[in-house]
């Protein structure tokens, strides 16, 4: 049982980091993600502003 546990202690402790270029492209991602999410919520807005009151009640 102790050796189970020493060898799971040992691979949750010992993660490598990923190198600079991964991380680098990794934000990068992750900030066109966000300015996705963003600018279609922007534009949804915009779409649902120009929708007359009669579209919406009938």
């Amino acid at each position: 049982m102790w050796i189970i546990f020493q060898l799971f202690k040992s691979f949750r402790f010992n993660k490598k980091r990923g190198s600079p270029i991964l991380e680098e492209i990794l934000l990068i991602g992750i900030a066109i993600f966000i300015f996705a999410i963003i600018f279609g919520v922007i534009l949804n807005l915009i779409d649902w502003s120009t929708t007359s009151i009669e579209d919406l009640f009938g």
